[in-house]
């Protein structure tokens, strides 16, 4: 009976030792887990702070090459008031003409048929 006594106390044995390495392999999952997690989440800061950098250079490359909106609005709200009153003045200047050279036309207009 010892013989039994000891397999079953080697079979014990064995069976601690499996539930621990059991154990450890489970710790070392939630630690690699954590691991992971925290590399992605210092990935994402790290591409978010570059994201950040790139933005505010483009702001700033904008805002010194072309100025902001506001400007550039203005700008085109200016020089199409300009246009405007360049046509404006061309249709006063021309407009007597214009009505001068149809009265002759319908004035002169010929009653033939052909």
């Amino acid at each position: 009976m010892s013989r039994g006594n000891s397999s079953q106390a080697g079979i014990q044995q064995l069976l601690q030792a499996e539930q621990r390495a059991q154990e450890i392999v489970n710790q070392a999952r939630k630690e690699k887990a954590a691991l992971v997690k925290k590399a992605r989440d210092e990935a994402e800061a790290e591409v978010n702070k570059y994201r950040e950098e790139r933005l505010k250079q483009f702001d700033d490359y904008s805002s010194t090459r072309v100025g902001s909106t506001d400007e550039y609005a203005k700008k085109l709200a200016i020089e199409t008031e300009q246009n405007i009153a360049a046509v404006q003045t061309g249709i006063q200047s021309k407009k007597q003409e214009v009505i001068d050279m149809l009265l002759k036309s319908v004035a002169n207009a010929s009653l033939e048929v052909k």
